[in-house]
């Protein structure tokens, strides 16, 4: 009985130089679905943060004016709005709280003081509550000179968008990095099979049956994937710890880190048995395969 990694006894197949390599080519595969899988569980997360934080979220901007008073403008939108039904609570955005808002893309040593930076207020939608924004802007323009609202959908629609299209492209990343192992082991299969021919068919005459002899190369080969697996996944996660870093140390970054929920860590756990099995499926199939033409 072989076990799942045992080593082939008859084949001999631990001494073929063509699989030498094998495992740096696995290695860099893993090392690359690893980084699309955390990109594509990044990724889901901030769309899910950014929907969450939109939805039923409106911004009222008041346009900077140096001779009115804002001041009042703010305190008069503010009212109005509280008082707007379906509005749960509007409140004015600090100076302090604007410049926090705007240093990753001005930087925290700008002289924000001195930028025409207009004044903000925050809206609250009840949920389920159905409001006429585009009266309520006019409302607004018409009772405060220089306020407008602002909806967020438009920018949320594009940036869901633009998310789905990137899952997308690492989900098929994924799938070509799946294709191209399963042809580089097809190819280092198919020449170890050639190179132990002699072996086989000396096999076959003392009774050998071909699943036997198909495990053997089954065992090998999900061995090699299996320990060219780990040290990918584990560069992977050293890069992804390097990156979250450089980015948390920047001053002004628009990059958001790369954050695994719990399923996303299982994904990543998963990939050295799942290339494991990838390897021992095709193996099987191939080396069955050629041996029912080799009869």
């Amino acid at each position: 009985m072989i076990s799942l990694f045992g080593k082939s006894a008859e084949l001999q197949l631990e001494k073929d130089v063509s699989t030498r390599y094998l495992p740096v080519v696995i290695a860099a595969m893993i090392f690359l679905a690893a980084l699309a899988i955390g990109g594509l569980f990044s990724l889901h997360n901030a769309i899910g943060n950014w929907s969450e934080t939109l939805t039923g979220n409106l911004t009222v901007e008041i346009a900077y004016d140096p001779a009115a008073d804002l001041d009042k403008k703010v305190a008069e939108a503010v009212k109005l709005l509280s008082e707007t039904p379906g509005v749960t609570s509007a409140r004015a955005i600090g100076k302090e709280e604007t410049h926090a808002l705007l240093a990753p893309f001005l930087g925290k040593n700008a002289a924000l003081d001195e930028l025409p930076v207009p004044r903000l207020i925050e809206v609250i939608i009840e949920e389920g509550n159905a409001v006429d924004l585009r009266a309520l802007n006019e409302k607004l323009a018409g009772a405060v000179p220089g306020a407008s609202l602002d909806i967020h959908r438009p920018w949320l629609n594009k940036m869901v968008t633009l998310g789905h299209s990137v899952q997308l492209l690492a989900a098929a990343i994924m799938l070509l990095i799946g294709v191209v192992t399963v042809i580089i082991v097809i190819f280092a299969v198919r020449t170890g099979l050639v190179m132990h021919a002699e072996v086989i068919q000396v096999l076959h005459l003392i009774g050998a049956h071909d699943k036997y002899i198909a495990e053997q190369f089954q065992n090998y080969f999900s061995r090699l994937s299996f320990l060219g697996a780990l040290p990918g996944l584990v560069v992977a996660v050293i890069v992804m710890f390097i990156f979250n870093f450089l980015v948390g140390s920047l001053e002004s970054s628009m990059l958001p880190p790369l954050t695994l929920e719990p399923a996303g860590i299982v994904a990543l756990l998963l990939l050295p048995f799942l290339i494991a099995l990838l390897t021992r499926f095709t193996v099987r199939l191939v080396v069955m395969r050629s041996l029912a033409r080799m009869m």
